[in-house]
């Protein structure tokens, strides 16, 4: 579980930067545990219908990217337990502040929304782990343009 402090935030952004593995967070918030084939299959129908859509990889791709690079990260990070032999992901929750980014998150991914910075730095402030938001953006509004820049992290931008 993500508990707030700056160090722990920074990591969630690391770890949910990949559209992937916030899918798999966005399922197992809903649901708590799902198995491997579920995530497997929720990952592939959001490539394929979501914001994801044109990203071109096959179900056995998505499988073995779970398998080697999604699931392990996101266990690393304490977000989930991944449990191989049984094929069972289970959701250990996040802190206030993680789980008001990954709301965020979930709003810019779904809708043609903007990821609203000035949201994510003021929960990541209330938890007492962030800067001041004071920061100058890049954005008039305190928005990021999740289709601008070079590494926006969104779906089906391969990372």
């Amino acid at each position: 579980m993500v508990t707030g402090d700056t160090e722990e935030v920074s990591h969630l952004f690391q770890v949910l930067s990949h559209p992937h593995r916030r899918v798999v967070v966005y399922y197992l918030r809903e649901h708590e545990t799902a198995s491997f084939a579920t995530l497997a299959e929720t990952v592939t129908g959001w490539i394929e219908a979501g914001p994801g859509r044109g990203e071109s990889m096959t179900d056995r791709n998505v499988r073995a990217t779970l398998h080697h690079a999604h699931l392990p990260a996101l266990a690393e990070a304490g977000l989930v337990r991944y449990d191989t032999d049984s094929g069972t992901v289970t959701f250990l929750g996040l802190s206030a502040a993680a789980d008001e980014v990954v709301d965020a998150s979930l709003d810019a991914d779904t809708s043609a929304a903007r990821l609203d910075l000035e949201r994510v730095l003021a929960a990541v402030d209330e938890s007492g782990c962030g800067q001041s938001t004071d920061s100058t953006t890049s954005e008039s509004d305190g928005s990021v343009n999740r289709g601008s820049g070079t590494d926006s992290g969104g779906p089906g931008d391969g990372n």
